[in-house]
């Protein structure tokens, strides 16, 4: 006996009902499966990429010491970037002084004690303030702001990882990390930065003024450096007429060569391109790289290697 029409037709959209549902399950899931496959490829190509930043990274530090002792009579070496060749893609490589900065770390105490009381910080908030002073802040809220960055470190007790952190003391602004941001840094260490005369540029005046040095004294001694570089901070001192003490505290902080290097990796394959930053300790040897971060980068251009 046949089934009533109207009992085949509601049947027969019943399966077509479920068809439909059946293929949009498969569709979702396809997508779904092409999705993690999309993110594990992608994250081979960023891992391929990364691995041969890593090799650039490792060649160009093992040649730091080289391109330091040249630079001593050409500095613009440091400057020039290395281009490498490697197997599957290449990298870019630029070094840069990671010592031309006040070290926002010199502020905080040692934690030792002496039988005399606790160790004085390596910098003082009035050193701060006169940077801050020297890039354009008002002096008001260049004493309020070191004296708050000064605390804050000593309440802390811990070395600040990265320069970004001063933006969170009470008091500073965006125009102040605008003015200051550039100049400062959080190197590894309470102690003070010094600074290396034969790579300041004109634009870091402002820490040799916080020293001491008048904002014309600076600016004139950056720009008369010789073609070789100072041979000694006396040179130096000497030909921006300054009449600050040559053996005194400003003349300690400079110095013809550098401990702290920044060292900027680009690595490109044809799928991916990643970008690194190190900062490297060149007092030890051989040179120590005391850390590393992964940054932002343009996607590859189409068609590159």
């Amino acid at each position: 006996m046949k089934a009533p029409a109207s009992e085949r037709g509601a049947a027969l959209l019943a399966v077509l009902a479920m068809v439909v549902l059946l293929a949009g399950f498969a569709t979702m899931g396809l997508s779904r499966l092409k999705a993690a496959g999309d993110r594990i490829s992608e994250a081979q190509t960023q891992a391929e990429a990364q691995l041969l930043a890593g090799a650039g990274g490792t060649a160009a530090v093992s040649v730091i010491g080289q391109l330091k002792a040249r630079a001593r009579t050409n500095p613009e070496l440091l400057t020039e970037p290395l281009k490498l060749e490697l197997q599957g893609g290449t990298v870019e490589a630029r070094f840069a002084d990671g010592g031309n900065c006040f070290n926002l770390n010199s502020l905080a105490r040692p934690p030792a004690r002496t039988s005399t009381g606790e160790v004085p910080a390596a910098s003082r908030p009035q050193d701060f303030a006169r940077l801050l002073v020297a890039t354009g802040i008002p002096t008001l809220e260049a004493n309020t702001i070191a004296q708050a960055t000064a605390a804050r470190l000593a309440q802390t007790g811990q070395l600040w990882a990265d320069a970004s952190e001063w933006a969170a003391i009470p008091g500073v602004t965006a125009k102040h990390w605008a003015l200051a941001g550039p100049l400062l840094c959080a190197l590894p260490s309470r102690e003070n930065s010094a600074v290396n005369i034969n790579s300041l540029t004109a634009a870091q005046a402002p820490l040799l003024t916080g020293m001491g040095l008048g904002a014309d004294e600076a600016r004139r001694a950056i720009a008369a450096r010789p073609a070789a570089g100072w041979g000694s901070a006396s040179d130096f001192m000497n030909s921006s007429g300054s009449n600050l003490d040559q053996n005194g505290e400003a003349a300690e902080r400079m110095g013809t060569s550098t401990r702290w290097m920044r060292l900027s990796i680009v690595a490109e394959t044809p799928r991916a391109r990643v970008a690194r930053e190190l900062l490297i300790d060149t007092l030890e040897q051989p040179a120590a790289v005391v850390s590393s971060r992964w940054r932002a980068v343009e996607a590859p251009v189409e068609g590159a290697l």
